[in-house]
């Protein structure tokens, strides 16, 4: 018998909580293809009130398939190498245990990889709060399937068989042209590597369309002067973040939020600072080439 689960969504076209689950428990097949199925749906989903291991957050994250070892390994919990901090800890000699500046720009997980994060999984082990006890770093999320099905025919001609240029030292330099101080240790040559990707990508599983473009990680669009192309980039980088169109997941310790890299963009805020800590574990799930 499958699990009675309750799926709660928000008020913007991305986001639900999917609530009757323990993802530390042994969930079964009808239950978990909800949990999938509710996260195709609206992009960005959260189970609430969690207690999982390590090994229990690898183990249900694995079920959505292979996991990838993350790119910055430094930041890897100690033993795993598919489970990274994301934290703004500092460890005995005062280096960060985890990345700090994680998703303080609008992106999608691994757009400057050949073959992108399919899904991502953070679960909430420590969260800040203000004076008041209100959570603070909230993650914000738009749907890219959404963006694109919104957009006026005359701009999905215009945009339809382009395709771009993505990086990491696109994002690097994103960060810094934000004043995001970053702790990071310099790129690797590989790590450096340009790939391109189809400005629209068609999502595997749903086969929707959805926009596949950031300024974070989108340098420059093939077939463009580089003028048109950066106002192309912003043009649909803007429309993804229409009013109305982001919802603002608010943290609570036991969360574990899930997103797909394919149809969504996220951004988290960073209005907190020590000695409010945040400390969460990450894993990702592998992706296809994109098409």
């Amino acid at each position: 018998m499958s699990t009675q689960i309750q799926i709660i969504p928000s008020t913007a076209p991305v986001g639900a909580e999917v609530r009757g689950v323990d993802a530390s428990a042994n969930v079964d097949d009808a239950t978990f293809d909800a949990i999938k199925d509710a996260l195709h749906k609206y992009k960005a989903i959260v189970l609430r009130k969690q207690k999982l291991t390590p090994d229990q957050q690898l183990a249900f994250c694995g079920r959505f398939g292979t996991l990838d070892p993350h790119v910055l390994p430094q930041y890897l919990v100690p033993g795993y190498t598919q489970l990274v901090r994301i934290s703004n800890v500092l460890d005995d000699a005062g280096q960060p245990i985890g990345m700090i500046d994680a998703g303080r720009v609008w992106h999608s997980d691994g757009q400057f990889q050949a073959k992108p994060n399919m899904y991502s999984m953070l679960y909430a082990l420590e969260v800040p709060h203000d004076a008041a006890g209100q959570p603070l770093g909230a993650t914000q999320f738009v749907s890219t399937a959404y963006a694109y099905a919104q957009l006026p025919q005359a701009t999905r001609q215009r945009i339809e068989g382009l395709k771009a240029v993505n990086s990491l030292a696109a994002v690097y330099a994103t960060l810094k042209r934000n004043n995001v101080a970053s702790l990071r240790a310099p790129l690797t040559e590989e790590q450096k590597r340009e790939v391109v990707h189809p400005l629209v990508r068609t999502h595997p599983v749903t086969g929707e369309k959805c926009l596949y473009v950031s300024r974070a990680a989108t340098m420059r669009i093939l077939g463009l002067a580089q003028d048109e192309s950066d106002a192309l980039i912003g043009e649909l980088a803007d429309w993804c973040l229409r009013e109305g169109s982001i919802f603002t997941h608010q943290w609570q310790v036991g969360d574990l939020l899930m997103w797909d890299n394919c149809a969504s963009q996220h951004f988290a805020i960073g209005d907190y600072a020590l000695p409010q800590r945040r400390l969460m574990n990450r894993t990702t799930v592998g992706g296809t080439v994109p098409f």
